[in-house]
């Protein structure tokens, strides 16, 4: 027979603190790393400007970026309101990132100097981080236009156009 050391109590609460030690590295690695890929994959969807009218037809990128720009506030004669999505959602930045080329940080001061000085009004931003309340905000006026990834845009909007990471 061969014998056995006897094990301690303690011996076994060892093994088990490298046990869960090992899972929290892994974890503090592998967690990242996920969110990464995750945001990568959001990240690179298009994204549209839309509207939830037939009113318009489809624009060029150069009318798209005058629009966000407080430079246009008419197309085909009529004068139309730019929906922006909260500050803290990630939409908005990508979307002025690629649209313009521009953080939100810039977009802030760029439409803060144009408020300042009277040109142009920036675009309202909505009051909740959800597509529903987007929805509900262009639907209560006709010419309103908005922006948003192109899978949650619904089936009947019209989409003027489509920012993609090519437009810079």
């Amino acid at each position: 027979m061969v014998a056995r050391a006897h094990q301690s109590p303690h011996s076994n609460l060892i093994k088990n603190k490298g046990i869960v030690n090992t899972l929290f590295i892994f974890c503090l690695i592998c967690i990242p790393f996920s969110f990464i890929i995750t945001s990568q994959a959001q990240a690179s969807e298009a994204l549209a400007v839309f509207t939830l009218t037939e009113d318009f037809n489809k624009l060029s990128k150069s009318k798209v970026r005058m629009l966000f720009r407080g430079k246009l506030k008419y197309l085909q004669g009529k004068k139309v309101e730019l929906s922006d999505w909260p500050q803290s959602n990630s939409v908005r930045n990508e979307f002025y990132q690629e649209l313009l080329g521009k953080d939100l940080a810039q977009m802030n001061a760029y439409w803060a100097s144009l408020s300042f000085s009277g040109k142009a009004r920036p675009p309202k931003e909505i009051n909740q981080d959800s597509m529903e309340a987007l929805l509900l905000w262009l639907s209560a006026k006709r010419f309103r236009i908005g922006y948003a990834p192109v899978s949650v845009i619904p089936k009947d909007a019209n989409v003027l156009y489509i920012v993609q990471k090519e437009d810079l």
